[in-house]
């Protein structure tokens, strides 16, 4: 097991099995799981449910993420689509340039818009469904343009409503899940359709479209557009949700701290990418650990931002740590090496905008409720109100 006396020196504890239960342990609660097994076993350690390689080393997480060797996939598991992934790679490449330039533009012509966003949230707010609601209200014209059909765009307000972007836990709510998201990429490929004689730029429905191959079938559009949609939209509310909750907690008065290293230093907190799995191409090692191909490595940023090694009181909310003053470790909200989010920038650009935006000549009050942090895929804040006042001046 590594000390923390030895900080380049990685003896992984992998051969020790799991007490009975740590699968649902690991299922119930995974950021509380990865903790302790982290402080049990060491930076480097199998996951119970599918002996996946966790790996919370700096040196051996950036080794991964950066493969120079070619160890893993070079597809991203991103484009999950019926049937398999969407490839190949350089259309991975295409869609993410196309859906990052159409968004990065529409945040550029339409930021004064935000306070007039964030006004129509009202005094008091439930979070962190306000937040996906404010950037979906910000985004809409980039998400699906004008004149796209009105039943769509009510259909896509819907699923944001339902907070679908966000995956359930229980069994019925699954199935139900399951079924409008079926019925959303129904409607999404009839619109694939009817746009694909007449491409032209505009929304991000038609950046994947042009940037997929034509003979791509009208349904595998529709879900890589909404994983785009999902993935523009809910995170960035989340940083914003976490950014708030976490000052409140730790009393940082955010009308006093730049938005910017708020956002960052929440992004460290809760990565949107906290867990990156990297599929096992040809037979290696990580950290002296044989792999063979079939398995997979996953990097764990969520660990990483919080080896207080790196990053001192790592479990505080301390965006001044942000000003240049002191010592940061690895950082990688958004996943690392050739798969970094094609959309980060934009994403921390907009979050840092609507969270300067909330704390402009306002004050916050944030009242907590019930609940825990709930993992699936990302890290979606529990629930809590936000009163907005405007400041006294």
């Amino acid at each position: 097991m590594t000390t923390v006396g030895e900080p380049d020196r990685v003896v992984p504890d992998v051969g020790r099995p799991w007490p009975r239960g740590a699968a649902r342990h690991y299922r119930r609660d995974p950021l509380g799981f990865v903790e302790e097994s982290a402080r049990a076993r060491g930076p480097v350690f199998r996951l119970p449910d599918d002996g996946s390689l966790c790996v919370a080393d700096p040196a051996e997480a950036q080794r991964v993420l950066h493969d120079e060797a070619g160890d893993h996939d070079d597809v991203s598991g991103f484009f999950h689509v019926g049937g398999g992934l969407l490839g190949p790679r350089a259309t991975q490449v295409a869609i993410g340039r196309a859906a990052r330039a159409t968004l990065r533009a529409h945040v550029a012509a339409h930021r004064e818009r935000l306070p007039a966003v964030v006004a129509e949230l009202g005094e008091v707010s439930r979070w962190p469904s306000a937040g996906r609601a404010a950037v979906h209200r910000f985004l809409a014209g980039a998400l699906l343009r004008p004149d796209s059909s009105p039943a769509l765009r009510e259909l896509m307000a819907h699923v944001v409503r339902r907070e679908v972007l966000i995956r359930p836990s229980g069994r019925l709510a699954r199935m139900s899940r399951r079924a409008l998201w079926a019925r959303v990429v129904r409607t999404i490929a009839t619109e694939v359709r009817h746009r694909r004689p007449e491409p032209r730029p505009g929304d991000l429905l038609d950046a994947v479209i042009t940037a997929t191959p034509p003979e791509t079938p009208a349904e595998h559009v529709a879900q890589v557009y909404l994983l785009l949609f999902r993935t523009s939209v809910a995170p960035v509310g989340h940083v914003v949700a976490w950014a708030l909750l976490s000052a409140a907690a730790d009393g940082v008065d955010l009308a006093e701290v730049p938005a910017g290293s708020a956002v960052r230093e929440s992004l460290r907190l809760w990565p949107v990418a906290w867990l990156l799995g990297r599929p096992v191409r040809r037979a290696h090692q990580v950290a002296g650990v044989p792999l063979e191909p079939g398995e997979s490595v996953s990097v764990c940023p969520y660990l990483l931002h919080r080896d207080e090694r790196h990053w001192p009181q790592a479990a505080r909310f301390r965006p001044g740590r942000w000003d240049g003053s002191e010592p940061r470790g690895p950082y990688l909200p958004f996943g690392g090496g050739p798969f970094t989010c094609a959309g980060a920038a934009v994403a921390q650009t907009l979050a840092t905008d609507l969270l300067a935006a909330l704390t402009d000549a306002a004050r916050l009050e944030v009242r907590p409720g019930p609940g825990r942090p709930h993992v699936e895929g990302i890290i979606t804040p529990p629930p809590f109100l936000l009163r907005r006042t405007a400041s006294q001046t």
